[in-house]
């Protein structure tokens, strides 16, 4: 039964993050942390399933990506998982623990969703700004993927530029998001030990879920007016910000 219901909403949340550009991913993080206990494992199997996922939209929106964007996210994106795999290292020779699957980082979360706010509704007037900026998103990504498992609303405030039309977004975002995602996987798998061939019993299932729910988000993609799409991803970014905000206090 946890089977079938982490398969029915990695097919939903994947039709989700194809519409929207975003949201899906850390929905079915929601949905990962209540039925797998360990905090590092569902962050480390989210991990694999999302990289399948923005794969997938990746090569379907193969046509609007933007390739100096992600060159610049990819130099930063490296730079970031390197500090983190530095980072986790380091905290599991200070306290003398053999895996670090003990170590918990739930405190980054609310910190996350008030700097999103402030970033859509507080921040001062936006500037021209050339696209080496997505190396210090990069390095954002790069950081927060290992340790709150889904970044994408972090990152997703720097999508909303004239530049990037709806189908851009997606392209872009999903990229970014794949190269993060696939950059974790030898950090959990040496610093925590986790062994992605033996869950084969629940990836193999959620992947084919989010192949299937990707290609049934970009149909339904092609009826939303560009100026409602921006609208709706603004409004979905704010609702989860809303939610990394005030989760701790929340009993679900």
């Amino acid at each position: 039964m946890e089977l079938i219901i982490l398969t029915i909403g990695a097919l939903i949340t994947s039709s989700i993050s194809a519409v929207i550009g975003m949201g899906g991913g850390i929905i079915l993080l929601a949905i990962m942390a209540i039925i797998i206990p360990e905090g590092y494992m569902v962050i480390a199997l989210h991990g694999a399933i999302q990289m399948f996922s923005n794969g997938t939209r990746t090569f379907i929106f193969r046509n609007h990506l933007k390739k100096q964007l992600l060159w610049e996210f990819f130099q930063g994106a490296i730079i970031g998982l390197s500090i983190s795999g530095v980072i986790i290292f380091a905290i599991t020779q200070y306290y003398d623990v053999s895996s670090a699957s003990q170590i918990k980082f739930e405190f980054l979360k609310p910190i996350i969703g008030i700097y999103i706010i402030w970033n859509l509704y507080l921040k001062g007037p936006k500037k021209k700004k050339k696209n080496k900026l997505f190396r210090i998103v990069g390095l954002i990504g790069g950081i927060s993927s290992v340790f709150i498992g889904a970044a994408g609303p972090l990152i997703a405030p720097f999508f909303l530029k004239d530049s990037l039309h709806k189908k851009n977004i997606i392209a872009n975002k999903a990229a970014c998001q794949l190269i993060s995602h696939f950059g974790k996987i030898p950090i959990f798998i040496y610093l925590f030990d986790v062994n992605y061939v033996n869950e084969y019993n629940v990836l193999i299932p959620l992947v084919i879920s989010v192949y299937i729910g990707t290609n049934i988000g970009k149909k339904l993609l092609e009826f939303i007016p560009e100026k409602i799409f921006k609208i709706v991803f603004k409004i979905c970014l704010t609702i989860i910000s809303i939610r990394l905000i005030i989760g701790e206090f929340l009993l679900f």
